[in-house]
């Protein structure tokens, strides 16, 4: 086997940890919401619990990535791959950040029951999930396009975000809601408004990759 045929296989390994990372971390954020509409306080503490695990997938990958550049001494485009990566998995540990935030909210409910589901929120939920797994599809086929498509979807979640607000908002003013529920459910919706954000910087880190540009800013 070639240097060059080492790099690509230990690439395309990385880019497997990396995927195995983001389905960790997206179960979590649908096992969070799953939690905080029922509240159920044992799923919710298996979330926080499992928040740990993709703390690890973010050390090793980064471990792993190094490796490959101290070792492999890649160049050009497989240099900026490989430093997107790293880059990357920072906003992935995040989203599962956000999944134990959520998991948190529900235990903080105790018998306060949120019997509310929030249609928007579920909406919301929808979108930045699959726009969390349409930057690591673009990642494996290191695709501009499919990452330019999940910047232009993050739009829809701030607009859904403004809806919640909107919403929490009036039913507080008409005593329609409990003001703690209020408070929970809008915690919850932030939180996934952040995940969309990172999906989106996911994003810009594949542009990166591709074009050596990352935010219009050229960086090699």
């Amino acid at each position: 086997m070639t240097l060059r045929q080492t790099l690509l296989k230990s690439i395309e390994l990385l880019k497997k940890e990396v995927a195995m990372m983001a389905d960790l971390a997206l179960s979590n954020l649908r096992d969070g919401l799953k939690a905080f509409k029922s509240t159920d306080l044992i799923l919710a503490q298996q979330v926080i619990d499992k928040d740990e695990e993709v703390d690890r997938y973010e050390e090793e990958i980064a471990k792993q990535a190094l490796k490959i550049i101290w070792k492999e001494q890649p160049v050009a485009s497989d240099l900026r791959l490989v430093t997107g990566i790293l880059k990357l998995i920072t906003d992935l540990e995040r989203i599962g950040d956000h999944a134990s935030d959520i998991a948190e909210m529900t235990l903080h409910l105790e018998d306060n029951r949120n019997q509310r589901v929030m249609p928007i929120t579920s909406k919301m939920a929808e979108i930045v999930e699959e726009m969390v797994l349409s930057s690591i599809e673009a990642l494996v086929k290191v695709d501009e396009t499919k990452a330019r498509q999940v910047i232009q979807r993050d739009d829809e979640v701030d607009d859904l975000f403004q809806q919640v607000i909107l919403k929490m908002t009036n039913e507080l003013k008409q005593d329609k809601l409990d003001p703690n529920e209020a408070i929970y459910v809008l915690m919850v919706a932030k939180y996934f408004e952040r995940v969309g954000d990172h999906a989106v910087n996911i994003a810009e880190w594949i542009i990166f990759m591709v074009k050596g540009t990352h935010k219009n800013t050229l960086l090699f």
